[in-house]
């Protein structure tokens, strides 16, 4: 039976290669992968449609995941980042069509463009693949649909603190990054091993940090407020007033991790503040870039799996999240270098985890921001940031 869901899955992929849409480079997501993560500011793919095949149950049954029902017919919309859009066809879009006989509808974007767009006309939606902000302000908006948790027979396989990271509700985390310091030792005239280091007069004109409407935004914001042992939302000023000595040394406030790599290697920064899966795509160009995990601490984002509220293929929806947790697509995610598993069963090799945000260790001592908190405060962070860095 195996080589015979294994020979279907290549079917639906030979099949499927012809519509796929081409992925792109990883950018800043939410996330991680983002990002995406992946936490993908960068390029919109258009939308695409993936045909099921038409795969028996007898097939479906061989399935990574589990056993999966059949939903012959019936159809998923989905809205997700637009990067590795290739590899997530190949690990997890194709097989479960395959397993399923169902049509997956994919529509990658932009996080912001991507929740305008859901706020808009949600009912052109089912489920949304989105960072831990995004979701946060979906679910503030009354456009997340809950999840009914017994149907997801992955849950207790990942690790608790990706199990509902927004609400017992609510969909799980499929994936952490985490935010550090990348830097090229041969033109960095410091070494750095902390937040505060990027204080350094050293490193005037030398810096990009993201913008604070970015998803790692508020990461950085969280950052230098712990740093400070001050609290965003009720010490705004003391954090803001450190921004603005960070000033002489930034460079680019950035909207765009791609854009930020590109001037890493074009020598026009030597220090930038990314994403962990960021400094995977960069450290392909220059073995002199080095991953900084700061002293005082590491905030991390995480991306989500949620239904849109009035979502008619419910039970379809539960099952695609799922699956996009099980051990099969969540190992092969992580070998192919899209996202950091959540599974506590999935174990890579140091070489194959490197800068992933990966092992119970890491991932049971990471800070996560209070993303109710960012979403109160968003608007004024962001007037006053664009105030203080209105010349970037």
């Amino acid at each position: 039976m195996k080589k015979r869901w294994l020979s279907v899955v290549m079917a639906a992929a030979m099949t499927m290669s012809l519509a796929a849409c081409g992925g792109s480079g990883q950018t800043e997501s939410s996330g991680g992968a983002a990002e995406t993560t992946a936490a993908a500011e960068d390029t919109k793919a258009p939308e695409t449609t993936a045909a099921a095949g038409g795969e028996t149950q007898a097939a479906a049954t061989e399935a990574p995941g589990g056993n999966l029902p059949s939903f012959e017919g019936q159809q998923l919309r989905i809205s997700t980042f637009s990067f590795n859009a290739e590899l997530l066809q190949k690990n997890v879009y194709d097989p479960f069509m395959a397993a399923t006989g169902c049509e997956l509808i994919v529509e990658g974007g932009k996080n912001a463009e991507r929740v305008t767009k859901i706020k808009e006309t949600p009912e052109n939606y089912d489920v949304v693949i989105i960072g831990d902000a995004f979701v946060a302000d979906m679910i503030d908006a009354g456009l997340i649909e809950t999840i009914d948790s017994s149907k997801l027979t992955n849950l207790d396989s990942i690790y608790d603190n990706a199990k509902a990271p927004l609400g017992s509700e609510y969909g799980p985390a499929y994936t952490f990054n985490r935010l550090g310091i990348v830097y090229d030792k041969s033109t960095c005239p410091i070494e750095i091993t902390s937040w505060e280091d990027l204080w350094n007069p050293e490193l005037e004109d030398s810096i990009a940090i993201p913008d604070i409407t970015t998803t790692s935004g508020p990461l950085l914001y969280y950052s230098v407020a712990k740093m400070l042992g001050l609290t965003p939302g009720v010490d705004d000023d003391g954090i803001f007033a450190k921004f603005e000595e960070l000033k002489p040394n930034i460079m680019k406030t950035y909207t765009s991790a791609n854009d930020t790599i590109t001037m890493l290697n074009q020598g026009e920064i030597s220090v930038a503040v990314l994403l962990d899966y960021s400094y995977t795509a960069a450290k392909s160009a220059s073995e002199d870039y080095v991953w900084v995990d700061p002293s005082e601490g590491v905030y991390s984002g995480f991306n989500t799996l949620n239904i849109i509220k009035g979502c008619p293929n419910k039970e379809l929806a539960e099952a695609f999240i799922d699956f996009y947790i099980s051990k099969e697509v969540q190992l092969a995610e992580a070998l192919d270098g899209v996202d950091s598993p959540v599974r506590i069963d999935v174990e890579l090799t140091p070489e194959q985890a490197a800068n992933f945000t990966y092992g119970k260790e890491m991932i049971d001592n990471l800070l996560i921001p209070d993303w109710t908190a960012i979403n109160v405060n968003k608007a004024d962070w962001t007037a006053r940031w664009n105030e203080l860095f209105s010349v970037q």
